[in-house]
């Protein structure tokens, strides 16, 4: 068997260590439970990459040429390395089970009677023999040029050649990635969605009021508007819900959006949305929250119904499209995009509203959810922009590379933590996970409001590429609560578990991962004060917005 491995498979014993160092700690949890396959992805990724790094090692250890076993006593080291690694396989794979049951109950999900420990090392080694075998056809590309170019050697040094043949190959496999399988995949990934986009989903029916977009005499279409585009003007609390909860006669809300189809330019659309709202007499509503999309132009239901029942009605929401494409596409794609809209769109909507009356304007906040958050930030330089500009601001499960929440979090106060931080002992911007952290004391809370929520469990606030060589603050720091104590930092692997979790992140109870949905009712009341309103009608609303929600899903 050893000689079969060896020669056959021809694996580094070295090497073999190393990765499967790497397939163990890739084992260990991180924020979001995971299904067997990525578990496996992930585990195989892992060994492949720590495989390398023993490559690496090995080949020092040649280099500075120092003595090697004989070959019968490399024959009993391979030997042993297998038989401890066959049986670090069975108790690394229970203790897995173990360490994601410890995750299912820091988000209080059911545990699993036992994780398919077969099923992870299959998916694993399938995906480490892939990577293995398209590395090899690499060497033996580079093989081939450093050949080809050796025969030159007397017009081309042979460590020039050499250099040139890493060069060589590196442009082709550049070239093919990039004209070839992103080209394919950003094409047909553009394909699918704008299809999508053009859908209408069951529930979104074309207004019959003047008062949003796409409805009579609006100065945007309802076919322009967009698959989510039409979800947001489509559907909402009517009067008389809103009514019925509040027992005064309610207003119909206003609003507002502009689609990817409504106008070329996101100058245009925000052209356009600063139009509707001058129609709709947007400017004489109590409220008016300028709101920013995630990628594919969603603005999360349960935000928007819940200000509209908050103020019944006498409120006016805007917004537009940046793109169609999900959020982690969107951002691959161009980055700037959300950050334009958002910037675009609040400077379009503030231009005109500072000019108004202080005494007869709305009140003006912005808000954003995910991608949402990090673009609607990019209209602000800090804190101080934020009171200056806004009345108040609700940002939500805000991405680890927004800013200025990284300026933010950087200059918290000593000895507060990285997951909730303490900014200028809380007077204009405050962090929260709970509504506990919300309904917290406000007394030093004053003027406009800024508000900050972020989970302990939320992968897409603690994600970053600095994860791949150090320990983030949030690790080193006592766990949060929805966190479990078995997660830990370990190099390249932290960031890989962290951006896989990133797409199980929404499939969790609320109040924790990237469900802000729980305590959206106590976040609003924070950041806007309500006049007469008391914790007994947040609760009610949050109440009726839980049962919306599961209805719907």
């Amino acid at each position: 068997m050893t000689a079969w491995l060896h020669h056959h498979l021809k694996l580094s014993c070295i090497g073999l260590i190393f990765g499967v160092a790497g397939y163990f700690m890739a084992l260990t949890p991180s924020l979001m439970p995971r299904p067997a396959l990525f578990m496996g992805l992930i585990a195989g990724i892992n060994f492949t990459v720590w495989y390398g790094f023993g490559l690496i090692v090995s080949a020092c250890l040649r280099w500075l040429k120092l003595p090697e076993p004989a070959q019968s006593r490399k024959q009993t080291i391979w030997r042993l390395t297998l038989v401890v690694i066959a049986v670090l396989i069975v108790i690394f794979g229970v203790m897995s089970a173990n360490w994601q049951n410890s995750v299912r109950i820091a988000l209080n999900q059911p545990v699993l009677q036992g994780t398919d420990i077969l099923s992870v090392l299959l998916i694993s080694i399938l995906t480490a023999a892939g990577i293995l075998a398209l590395s090899r056809q690499i060497r033996r590309l580079y093989r081939y040029v450093d050949h080809k170019l050796a025969a030159k050697a007397r017009v081309i040094p042979s460590r020039l050649a050499a250099l040139l043949s890493v060069v060589i190959v590196a442009v082709v496999i550049g070239l093919t990635i990039n004209g070839v399988v992103l080209r394919g995949l950003k094409l047909a990934a553009n394909n699918f969605y704008r299809s999508s986009n053009q859908q209408t989903q069951a529930g979104a029916n074309e207004p019959s009021t003047s008062l949003r977009s796409g409805g009579p005499a609006s100065l945007v279409s309802w076919a322009s508007l967009g698959r989510q585009g039409r979800n947001f003007v489509g559907q909402g609390p009517t009067p008389a819900q809103l009514t019925a909860f509040s027992a005064q006669p309610a207003l119909q809300p206003i609003r507002v959006y502009a689609g990817i189809d409504s106008a070329d330019t996101i100058q245009g659309r925000a052209n356009l949305a600063l139009a509707e709202l001058e129609r709709t007499g947007a400017f004489n509503r109590q409220v008016l929250v300028v709101m920013t999309t995630t990628g594919s132009g969603w603005i999360d239901p349960q935000s928007s119904d819940a200000i509209e029942y908050m103020y019944n009605g006498n409120t006016a929401l805007a917004t537009i499209q940046y793109s169609y494409l999900p959020s982690w596409m969107a951002l691959l794609a161009n980055r700037g995009d959300a950050t334009s809209a958002g910037q675009t769109l609040f400077d379009t909507i503030y231009a005109k509203w500072r000019t108004l009356p202080a005494a007869s304007r709305p009140k003006l906040y912005a808000y954003g959810l995910s991608l949402g958050s990090f673009g609607g930030q990019s209209a602000f330089s800090g804190a101080s922009d934020l009171a200056a500009r806004t009345d108040g601001a609700l940002f939500m499960g805000t991405p680890g590379f927004s800013f200025p929440w990284t300026r933010l979090t950087t200059d918290r106060a000593p000895g507060s933590p990285e997951i909730l931080p303490v900014y200028q002992d809380g007077t204009i911007v405050r962090f929260a996970a709970t509504s506990a952290d919300i309904t917290a004391d406000q007394s030093n809370w004053q003027g406009s409001r800024t508000l900050y929520m972020q989970h302990p469990s939320d992968p897409v606030v603690w994600w970053s590429p600095s994860y791949l060589f150090s320990e983030p603050d949030w690790l080193k720091e006592p766990r949060g609560y929805d966190v479990s104590p078995h997660v830990h930092w370990y190099p390249f692997i932290t960031f890989l578990q962290l951006t896989v979790d990133q797409f199980f992140a929404n499939d969790v109870p609320g109040g924790h991962g990237h469900d802000y949905g729980s305590t959206i009712a106590d976040a609003w009341q924070a950041v806007t004060q309500p006049a007469n309103w008391s914790a007994s009608q947040s609760a009610k609303l949050q109440h009726l917005i839980n049962t919306v929600s599961a209805q719907e899903n």
